[in-house]
């Protein structure tokens, strides 16, 4: 219930200034669309294509609504979804908030929260070096690629132009052909020696030389404008501020993370009991025949280690005595990216802290106010709004008429002469051989008379047995001798057709197949498929198109179209 709650906080605190859509009393911010649909993308879009966005998001917020009037979250199933899932996006915010955020330097943070608000259109040259990150970088130093950068610096102070320059000597391959345009870049999308020199620039300013990893920059701003984040309220304006700035301890994170665990585990006091561990590898062992279970095969393992009754009290956390059931139920709800392996001692203790861990974080969540914080319950939000859609239009199948016999025969007499017709078929006597003049000659004996099937029994490579008989075929098996087979009448001979791998054949047609009806029995399964697919389509449609007339709907498109 109190994920629930404040879930519903959520949904109410954003300013209305920036709402695109309100559905009954529930607001829904130009922000949260474009966490959706991506702002370039929408810019990108044709009308068709923006018309598509806009009814989808509406669509999937109706489901999402009608899924919360049923109580589609109290299904035991889904239930089960979103508490694994609210406990691990716990965890995550926990490292977050505990660990990375400490991380991010207040410098960083200031810059992001002064520039955030606003992005810029702008324009670069770059000027590599032999150490560059280019994928092909120029063989000249860093003190030559400073030098030229100078220079050319010194030319845009006397009035030449940006584009001209860019196109002259930028090193970076994807711009030097469109004057240097990045297009409208927001806070966070580069590094962050250039986001701080271009954000500092206003329209019509350019910066001198300013390295990076790429070499050295200089930067043309031509335009700026708000971004969507100025319609965020403070807490999430806040959260969005530290995700942008994350990439700035990446390479310290991992680190971090280490030492954040040791402390945690050496200050719970955990105590291993080795002798039920050494029993635990004696049972891997048994059933593995030596070898070894991992996280590929994570549910064995957990199987196994449920069915140990015997071993006692694996390791004291807190306090508490834990055993290999536990443990197993544990293993179960960890996600398959940090499953742990267990063929040996120490990975075994390994992995009993790594389910250790994740319940100290739940632990620490709860005492540093992690739970209540709106980064988390955005976290919630998103995952449970996710899991309510996808459940819904389960439901919404699950609900479709199911097609009997009858339904399925009725579409196959309805369609069975536009859909299920097998193709206009040949049969032909082919003699093939691998020489063209011994495929002129027998050309000549066979329209002197000689009877064709004893020639393709003497001569040819295809089906000699049967006179060269071949078929029936369709054209898209054979498309060369469909082709020449159609412009002959019965028994009538072909001239000499050259065919694949230097060989050469003369046909003689025996038969045409024309078209018929494929029957019932061979398209049963698929026409079935498609009258379920066709029932859950118009279901989800109908019951989708009563949700638009059952709740209250006010668009507005103002902040979309700019």
């Amino acid at each position: 219930m109190k994920i629930f709650v404040l879930i519903f906080i959520l949904n109410i605190i954003v300013p209305s200034e920036g709402t695109i859509l309100t559905i009954n009393d529930n607001e829904y911010s130009l922000h949260k669309f474009y966490s959706r649909y991506p702002k370039k993308h929408w810019e990108r879009a044709d009308s068709l294509q923006r018309d598509k966005m806009y009814s989808d998001f509406i669509k999937r917020e109706l489901c999402i609504l009608e899924a919360e009037n049923l109580g589609i979250a109290n299904d035991p199933s889904v239930a089960m979804k979103i508490r694994i899932r609210s406990r691990q996006a716990l965890v995550n915010e926990t490292y977050e908030q505990l660990v990375a955020n400490p991380l991010i330097s207040k410098e960083n943070l200031d810059a992001a929260r002064k520039f955030a608000k606003r992005e810029i259109f702008a324009s670069h040259l770059l000027i590599g070096h032999s150490s560059s990150y280019l994928a092909k970088p120029p063989k000249r130093s860093l003190d030559e690629a400073l030098l030229l950068a100078q220079k050319i610096h010194a030319d845009l102070k006397s009035g030449e132009g940006f584009g001209g320059l860019a196109e002259k000597y930028s090193d970076d391959p994807g711009v030097n052909n469109n004057s240097g345009s990045l297009g409208w870049i927001q806070w966070g999308a580069t590094r962050q020696e250039f986001q701080l020199a271009a954000f500092n620039l206003d329209a019509g300013e350019f910066s001198g030389p300013v390295l990076t990893d790429f070499g050295y920059h200089l930067i043309f701003v031509t335009d700026s404008r708000p971004s969507d984040f100025q319609y965020l309220s403070d807490d999430a304006y806040e959260n969005i501020i530290f995700n942008l700035t994350k990439n700035t301890i990446r390479d310290k994170l991992y680190n971090a993370a280490l030492k954040y665990d040791s402390l945690k585990i050496d200050n719970s006091n955990v105590v291993f009991n080795f002798d039920a561990i050494d029993a635990i590898i004696r049972a891997f062992e048994n059933n593995q025949a030596g070898g070894a279970i991992s996280g590929s095969n994570t549910k064995d393992a957990s199987s196994l280690l449920q069915s140990l009754t015997n071993i006692g009290v694996v390791c004291v956390f807190d306090g508490k005595g834990f055993g290999s059931q536990w443990f197993a139920y544990r293993l179960g709800k960890v996600p398959s990216s940090r499953q742990p392996s267990f063929y040996s001692k120490d990975r075994i203790v390994s992995a009993f802290k790594t389910v250790l861990l994740q319940e100290i974080a739940v632990s620490d969540g709860a005492i540093y106010g992690v739970d209540s914080s709106y980064s988390y319950l955005q976290r919630v939000d998103e995952m449970v709004s996710g899991l309510l859609y996808d459940s819904y239009l389960k439901h919404l199948v699950n609900t479709a008429t199911k097609p009997d016999s009858s339904d399925v025969r009725g579409y196959y007499h309805n369609n069975k002469e536009e859909k299920y017709l097998e193709a206009e078929k040949v049969v032909i006597r082919d003699l093939r051989v691998s020489y063209k003049f011994l495929a002129d000659s027998l050309l000549m004996i066979a329209a002197d008379g000689a009877d064709f099937s004893l020639l393709a029994s003497d001569f040819s490579s295809i089906n000699p047995k049967d006179g060269g008989l071949y078929g029936p075929f369709a054209r898209n098996n054979n498309k060369s001798l469909f082709d020449a087979a159609s412009l002959l009448e019965v028994e009538e001979i072909s001239p000499v057709l050259p065919v694949s791998n230097n060989q050469f054949s003369i046909i003689q047609l025996v038969e045409r197949v024309p078209q018929k009806p494929i029957e019932l029995s061979r398209v049963y399964a698929r026409i079935e498929s498609l009258l379920i697919k066709e029932n859950q389509n118009n279901a989800k449609t109908g019951v989708i198109d009563g949700l638009h007339k059952k709740y209250n709907i006010e668009k507005n498109l103002s902040l979309l179209i700019q």
